[in-house]
């Protein structure tokens, strides 16, 4: 490990970079530690605390990163690294969301947090990345409703099942999941003797859905009635 010693901020700047980009996120930290306490109004100062930052989320020690990117605005809200830790933050609660089936706070505070970056920044080169993480964050919310749906035809409670399938087409129509939604919508409706319900879902699917494959389905399940 190389020794800090009497280096120059300049120096130990190098250095935590240097240990950072061969994942020595421990030396990485000390430096830019260094940094911002001996010289915190240096011109690197605003780098060594996103670094630090990024740092602190590769090693999955997301509260102190979170802490360290909510940081950087406060103590250098003139950095044009602001908008940069904005989109990181969204990032550290998107490296902790987890499985559709289980606890989905980490992904909600991931999407708002992109959402705000986006309506601050949206001049920003990470705006792209921001959009397709939401985008993906919001399937996962949808399919974790659909998997509600789904527990509730297993449970024979075709009612609540449609309340939930309902959720998903009225809240996430942007995913691959509205479609499957409002197919299962429908078979849930029609199996409960429900031929009106059943008809609306169907029509829904085919006119938002016509190139779908589940509107595909739809169609031949329907073509006999």
């Amino acid at each position: 490990m190389p020794e800090i010693g009497e280096a120059t901020t300049e120096e130990v700047y190098a250095l935590g970079s240097a240990a950072a980009a061969r994942e020595d996120h421990l030396f990485a930290i000390e430096a830019m530690n260094r940094v911002l306490s001996q010289a915190p109004l240096h011109e690197l100062a605003d780098d060594a605390l996103l670094a630090l930052a990024d740092s602190h989320r590769a090693m999955r020690e997301f509260a102190s990163a979170e802490a360290e990117y909510d940081r950087l605005p406060v103590d250098y809200p003139r950095s044009p690294l602001v908008p940069e830790a904005s989109y990181r933050l969204g990032l550290a609660y998107y490296d902790q969301s987890l499985p559709a089936a289980l606890d989905q706070t980490a992904t909600e505070r991931a999407i708002a947090q992109f959402e705000r970056f986006i309506a601050e920044y949206p001049d920003s080169p990470s705006v792209p990345a921001a959009t397709e993480r939401i985008a993906e964050l919001r399937s996962r919310l949808a399919q974790k409703t659909y998997e509600s749906a789904r527990l509730y035809i297993t449970l024979k409670n075709g009612a609540s099942a449609r309340v939930y399938f309902e959720a998903v087409a009225r809240d996430y129509p942007d995913t691959p999941w509205a479609p499957r939604a409002l197919l299962a919508l429908a078979r849930s409706a029609a199996a409960d003797g429900l031929p009106d319900e059943a008809r609306g879902a169907y029509g829904r699917l085919a006119e938002l859905y016509p190139e779908s494959e589940e509107a595909r389905t739809a169609a031949l399940e329907t073509s006999g009635q």
